[in-house]
């Protein structure tokens, strides 16, 4: 889903969601709801090793990744829509006994309905890790059976003009040329 959607989607629960939550604490849902994709920004930093800090270029990255989603290399990982982010603001909320931690964990969780809902209705619930654990065993899973999880984002870089194709490998020193 994109940000427009989560802005005006969260906009209209938190407005709904007022005479509960109070102005205040649906001011922070409707914030929590949407700032949560600031994870995305942070995976297009590290993907291209930190050289291009464009948001605009940052929505064309992931604009030119979403056709990608069936591919069978693909897989995403956004930390703030794993269970332990959520679990640690969850527990966060529940220890400090924190309205506003209250407010930013239900909205997360309406986003996080929103992703999976959009994801749902492109048949690709599975191209998205929700969790840190299960990120790494599918990742290791798919480089056993020769796919590279990273390839995907790579190709996007490179065709954006954002990195630069890696070089072939050169021939291991152990062979020679006899």
């Amino acid at each position: 889903m994109n940000l427009p959607e989560h802005v005006v989607l969260g906009g209209g629960v938190a407005w709904a969601l007022s005479p509960v939550l109070g102005v205040q604490g649906s001011a922070i849902f409707w914030v929590a709801s949407v700032l949560i994709d600031a994870d995305h920004y942070g995976d297009y930093l590290q993907r291209n090793g930190f050289r291009d800090w464009s948001p605009r270029r940052m929505f064309e990255f992931h604009a030119r990744v979403f056709p990608q989603i069936r591919r069978p290399d693909f897989l995403a990982l956004n930390l703030c829509h794993t269970v332990e982010f959520f679990t640690f603001v969850y527990v966060a909320a529940a220890v400090l006994r924190s309205s506003v931690l209250w407010a930013v964990f239900w909205g997360m969780c309406f986003h996080l309905l929103l992703d999976v809902m959009w994801l749902a209705w492109h048949r690709a619930v599975f191209c998205r890790a929700l969790s840190l654990i299960e990120y790494a065993i599918r990742r290791r899973r798919m480089r056993d059976r020769g796919l590279d999880p990273d390839l995907v984002y790579e190709e996007v870089l490179v065709a954006m003009g954002v990195t630069r194709p890696e070089p072939a490998p050169l021939l291991s020193s152990r062979s020679s040329s006899s």
